[in-house]
């Protein structure tokens, strides 16, 4: 499989783990020595706890909601075993339309090829936009 279309097929698959509200789907698309940053903050170290974490949102905080897909994304190859992924996302809560709510959040993933498959080594992700915590804030509160 073509490098970019394996690394692509994997970001897609994080995203339908994520509309799934599936933490070990999530999990499991990590290497075991992956380490997560969290939007807060927290850095992670495995699969195990990048699983354990997103089964936590999944059912709190994060309930019911989806990944925009169509925010821009580069994949740039440094090896070919190795590519960088730099893209822009948001989350949307339930009732909300991708195209009325701007990127909130740069992710910058490092995948790495195992065998036949792409895992995710390393994955950093930041929160951007003008006043957006006030945003996001509002955005949960008003969520059915």
């Amino acid at each position: 499989m073509d490098g970019n279309n394996g690394v692509l097929d994997l970001v897609e698959r994080l995203a339908d783990a994520w509309d799934r509200g599936d933490g070990e789907a999530y999990g499991s698309l990590f290497s075991e020595d992956a380490q997560y940053v969290t939007a807060p903050g927290e850095r992670l170290h495995g699969a195990k706890a990048i699983a354990e974490s997103h089964r936590r949102i999944f059912s709190t905080f994060f309930r019911e909601t989806r990944l925009g897909r169509g925010y821009p994304r580069e994949v740039r190859p440094l090896t070919p075993d190795v590519v960088l992924v730099e893209a822009s996302g948001s989350v949307l809560f339930p009732g909300e339309k991708e195209e009325d709510v701007p990127p909130n959040g740069l992710m910058t993933l490092v995948v790495r090829r195992d065998g036949e498959n792409w895992r995710i080594v390393s994955f950093q992700n930041t929160p951007a936009g003008r006043m957006r915590s006030l945003r996001f804030m509002w955005r949960y509160g008003v969520s059915p």
